[in-house]
């Protein structure tokens, strides 16, 4: 089934949603053009903002179980991959969903509603999701964010000019950490040699920035207990907030226990929300 796309658009900026993955495909700053998101060239990394759902990451193994059944959810989850239908549609606002259906319930055997609504206000793009748990059973997932950001913006520019800052004053008590100085890490492939995701857990930022000092874009997102960074030496990089995240040692615990992993009772919503601002 082919994709659809959805316009928002105002005064400052034009933004395209696709069905594909409910991704954002594209954020055009009309003061002068320029695109601010990745475009998905398969040399580098074929998405662009896929939704990590029902896990993020993978487990060890690449199994889970549910319900007593052994499945195999794949990389980051089915909702990246999924095609979304329209729900609502505004002037300034878009929410798109996916439901269970056969091919979902034979990995992941819950009965689920998963909602993302985009509202474009000024120069900011707010990103909200709830997710309904329609099954007699609590729920377990895992759940983030992974949007990817051309860097650098404009020709002319290097990858290595920007820099991330971040919101307030982190400790440096992991290597990761270290990496902060002055609230900023200036960026250079060199790091993801070292680190191939950096991932820090309970930051007291609740946002980060892209920029080079004079242009650039703001992820914000408060409650997520893990934030990653992470680009394949490409020209872009992603600032990723998580709720959960991948095995990154064997964990003998069950899924619903991992680091995390959120266990949504019978019939209740969960509900959170990040925004990206252009500058």
């Amino acid at each position: 089934m082919e994709h659809e796309e959805f316009i928002l658009e105002n005064e400052d900026l034009k933004v395209t949603i696709s069905t594909d993955g409910a991704q954002i495909y594209s954020i055009i700053y009309k003061e002068d053009g320029s695109e601010r998101m990745w475009n998905g060239n398969e040399k580098y990394w074929a998405q662009r903002s896929p939704i990590l759902f029902p896990q993020v990451g993978n487990t060890h193994d690449k199994k889970q179980v549910f319900k007593g059944k052994e499945c195999h959810l794949g990389n980051h989850g089915f909702a990246r991959h999924a095609k979304f239908s329209l729900a609502q549609r505004k002037d300034d606002q878009l929410t798109l969903y996916i439901e269970d259906d056969e091919k979902t319930y034979e990995d992941y055997p819950y009965h689920f509603r998963l909602e993302v609504t985009y509202r474009l206000i000024a120069k900011k793009l707010e990103i909200s999701y709830r997710i309904f748990n329609k099954d007699e059973a609590t729920m377990p997932f895992g759940f983030g964010l992974h949007p990817a950001f051309n860097c650098p913006i404009y020709a002319g520019e290097r990858f290595e000019d920007y820099h991330l800052e971040f919101s307030s004053k982190e400790k440096d008590d992991t290597e990761e950490l270290k990496l902060i100085e002055d609230h900023k890490i200036d960026l250079s492939y060199e790091i993801f040699k070292k680190f191939p995701t950096v991932i820090y857990k309970d930051l007291v930022s609740n946002w980060i920035k892209l920029s080079n000092g004079s242009h650039g874009v703001t992820v914000a997102a408060v409650g997520y207990p893990f934030w990653g960074i992470w680009t394949p030496n490409g020209p872009f990089i992603c600032i990723e907030p998580w709720f959960s995240h991948g095995d990154r040692e064997v964990v003998d615990v069950p899924f619903e226990k991992r680091e995390g992993v959120i266990n949504l009772e019978s019939g209740n919503t969960f509900y959170t929300a990040y925004s990206i601002e252009i500058f």
